[in-house]
């Protein structure tokens, strides 16, 4: 199982703000911590392009010591095909940099079942946007690699196709909030995920509890109506 974290200008609206503090480090770096904390998220990359506009990213790749593959293509398709199979990949986890608060245990489900299943698309249903992965077999990315009408096209990497096999897991009754957005997508939305870091304290493994995130937004019902389901996690999804 391979864990992707996608990541770049072409893909998100602005990469700045995964740069920026949060807790006792960086917006990136938590999100990573979360990916990479999970039972199926030991394999991990972080997946960018070797353009100009990534040039920030790929440095402070390498100056805090993430892996990262690197790709000239700016089709989040073909980079991630290539990707998986440079890995030999038989199962796959996608999530994108702007998910601060990607759930490790949504993430294993996705990975489990698809393991299980043999599905070919799985994820969370009913969910805040950004909480939940993607999980798929390498046979999923292969077709469609090979199916889509132009490698240049921006909006093929469409995983919720009507020819797959998908499973949508029901989520936890009390984590049930799809209206939500969890994604890190401004500045604005920074401060917002800011405020969350500084008042709600972290668990004894040192990452934030959904459960105790969700609580602290029913409590502030302004800071909750800041993150309404508005924006897409990426303009490849």
């Amino acid at each position: 199982v391979l864990s992707v974290l996608q990541a770049s200008a072409h893909w998100l609206d602005d990469l700045s703000p995964l740069f920026l503090p949060l807790g006792e480090s960086t917006v990136l770096e938590q999100t990573i911590r979360r990916v990479r904390s999970a039972k199926w998220g030991t394999q991990f990359t972080l997946l960018t392009t070797l353009t100009e506009e990534d040039a920030p990213l790929r440095n402070f790749c390498l100056q805090n010591n993430i892996p990262y593959i690197a790709h000239h293509t700016t089709n989040p398709l073909e980079a991630l095909y290539h990707t998986a199979h440079s890995y030999n990949a038989d199962i796959v986890v996608r999530c994108f940099a702007n998910q601060a608060f990607v759930s490790p245990r949504m993430l294993d489900a996705c990975a489990s079942w698809a393991i299980t299943s043999q599905m070919d698309y799985v994820t969370v249903s009913r969910l805040p946007m950004g909480l939940p992965a993607e999980a798929f077999p390498i046979r999923t990315l292969d077709h469609l690699y090979h199916n889509q009408k132009s490698v240049a096209d921006e909006n093929t990497f469409t995983l919720r196709s009507p020819s797959f096999d998908c499973a949508f897991l029901p989520a936890p009754l009390h984590w049930r909030r799809p209206e939500l957005r969890l994604t890190l997508d401004s500045h604005a939305d920074y401060s917002v995920f800011q405020q969350i870091y500084s008042e709600v304290p972290c668990r004894e493994n040192g990452l934030h509890k959904y459960e105790d995130v969700l609580a602290y937004l029913d409590k502030n019902p302004q800071l909750r109506g800041k993150l309404s389901d508005t924006c897409l996690v990426a303009h490849a999804a």
